[in-house]
């Protein structure tokens, strides 16, 4: 590697470094905003929240990943060229494009880096993450008795204060409604006050109450069988007593991570391919089935199976034969283990003697041409059958018009019977409602479908547009740092921040268009790269000429040109 290399190299790679860990904790925190009303109040630990903010980390690197190669090739030129080294460099006979090359080379070895990131360990860290943040959201908010207001969160237990003291220990005037038995409010604790504390790492809590009453509403028995209840009121005094609560439903649960798998955040890209087949042998099934139940539900005016169109047709074959393609592959495979078995029965038969298997082949021999005789017979009475059945249908059918007028004119006369009529009608209303229920819900589990099918689409083909993207950033932050020949974190980071709203904006909007139908997932997640390449090539093609597309001057010589223009027309008119 030669010096040049390792000093462009060493000066891209401390801002690399820093914008991208800077870029990461922006994003994370935008990110977990949305959450943030989920771990109010949980007590969770700061162990817990650091796990699930490294996950959510991990989940945001992909997006990150462009923009600190933005903000880096920025400042890395535009400081080379603030202090005239890019000209130094360019005075020896060095290309701009050979200068560049090095970190060009990094980046490409970044988007491989982002690539396996997002296909393999993105996909484990948001199905860890998900799962954490679902327990949490199960999670009981930590115990928060407040003055005049009834507290559930105790399982089977109804506490009321009157007033807590600071200390956070001492209550005033304490009322608990006890719902261990299931008979609703009828064991109830009152005291003039309270002390709570929780021991045992706080899985239990105590309560000191003292001078209150028990009161317990009983029930007993008497008589025969128990027809008859008897209802006692049982008050007991007291100047100390002792509650414990387990708070076991307040602690984290662990949910397994399985539940969450089927989710395309979860998915890698073969998880994803196979995902978007069996979902597209789900919809072509379901379309077929709709053509039939259309023409089964219109038996009055539909006769059959409706046939589905020709594409739709060439596509489920062409399915079906990959499925039976696949399922033949392993019935084959599963015959081949079955080759010895058969091998020990080929060594059976050649061990009996050629007398035996001869008098046998002659028997079967025989067998089967009777057999072939029995067939053969039966075949021709079938077809005699049918030639009948056909000639009595044809005799009927002659004059099919005259016998549909006459079924016509008999249901026509039914038709205007008295009462028939809206017997008639209320059951037409009734089975088109059927039948458009019927349809409807067809219709929304294949826009189910569709939708879920774009989504995992545009899931699979983004994981390899973000690593791409890491070169598009670069082809428009190095040419655009020896243009603009500034660097630091003033100017280059609006330039940075600019770029990376567009590029965010058309991502989102892609992922929004191919989920809706708009467009298809390919192009939806490919969008970005699409527009910001061209602008990136656009300015890496005026940096190799040094145009002054940021200086004022460049700009003041076209407005001079165009008004020069302009005056010299408006003479020539003036002469004419």
């Amino acid at each position: 590697m030669k010096k040049l290399d390792k000093l462009i190299l060493k000066s891209f790679i401390g801002p690399f470094v820093i914008t991208f860990l800077v870029a990461v904790f922006i994003l994370l925190l935008v990110y977990m905003m949305k959450y943030f009303d989920d771990f109010i109040g949980k007590n969770i630990g700061f162990a817990t929240l650091g796990e699930l903010m490294g996950y959510f980390s991990i989940n945001q690197m992909p997006m990150a990943l462009p923009l600190a190669v933005l903000i880096s090739s920025l400042m890395t030129y535009g400081k080379l060229g603030e202090h005239f080294e890019l000209t130094a460099i360019k005075g020896s006979g060095i290309s701009l494009l050979r200068i560049i090359l090095p970190a060009f080379v990094f980046c490409l070895m970044l988007a491989l880096g982002a690539f396996f990131l997002s296909d393999r360990v993105v996909p484990t860290a948001n199905l860890r993450a998900f799962s954490l943040l679902y327990d949490i959201k199960q999670t009981k908010p930590a115990l928060d008795l407040r003055e005049g207001q009834f507290y559930n969160g105790i399982p089977k237990y109804s506490i009321k204060i009157e007033k807590k003291y600071p200390d956070g220990i001492s209550i005033k005037g304490i009322v608990i409604y006890d719902h261990t038995a299931g008979s609703g409010n009828k064991t109830v604790i009152l005291a003039d006050s309270c002390r709570m504390y929780s021991f045992m790492g706080d899985r239990y809590l105590k309560m000191d109450l003292f001078n209150g009453n028990y009161y317990v509403e009983e029930e007993k028995a008497s008589g025969r069988k128990g027809k008859d209840q008897i209802t006692q009121f049982v008050r007991t005094k007291f100047v100390n007593m002792d509650l414990v609560f387990s708070l076991a439903s307040f602690d984290l649960n662990d949910t397994d991570d399985n539940l969450f798998a089927d989710n395309r955040y979860m998915k890698g890209i073969k998880e994803l391919t196979e995902s978007i087949d069996s979902m597209s042998h789900s919809m072509l099934d379901s379309k077929h089935k709709v053509y039939g139940s259309v023409a089964g539900s219109y038996k009055l005016h539909m006769a059959g199976y409706i046939s589905p169109p020709e594409e739709l047709t060439r596509e489920k074959e062409m399915l079906d034969s990959l499925k039976e393609l696949r399922v033949a592959l392993r019935d084959s495979l599963r015959q081949i283990a079955k080759l010895n078995e058969r091998d020990s029965l080929k060594t059976e038969a050649d061990s009996i003697p050629k007398k035996k298997l001869a008098s046998k082949s002659f028997r079967k021999d025989r067998t089967k041409s009777t057999r072939g005789v029995v067939t053969a017979k039966t075949k021709n009475f079938q077809v005699k059958k049918k030639i009948e059945k056909k000639a009595r249908l044809d005799t009927l059918f002659i004059d099919s018009d005259s016998l549909i007028a006459l079924v016509k004119l008999k249901m026509d006369s039914v038709y205007e019977k008295q009462g028939v009529k809206d017997q008639v009608l209320s059951r037409a209303v009734g089975n088109a409602r059927n039948i458009k229920s019927t349809l409807n819900s067809s219709v929304l589990k294949m826009r189910g479908l569709k939708t879920s099918l774009d989504s995992h689409v545009v899931e699979k083909y983004k994981k390899y547009a973000q690593a791409f993207s890491c070169i598009v950033m670069f082809l428009i932050g190095a040419p655009l740092g020896a243009i603009i020949k500034r660097g630091g974190l003033g100017f280059p980071v609006i330039i940075s921040i600019f770029f990376f709203i567009i590029f965010y904006v058309l991502t989102s909007v892609g992922d929004k268009w191919a989920k809706s139908g708009v467009v298809d997932g390919l192009y939806a997640a490919w969008m970005a790269n699409v527009v910001l390449f061209p602008i990136g090539v656009f300015f890496l093609k005026q940096a190799r000429k040094d145009a002054k597309i940021f200086d004022a001057d460049f700009y003041s010589v076209w407005i001079d040109r165009a008004k020069g223009w302009w005056e010299s027309r408006k003479n020539k008119k003036q002469t004419v």
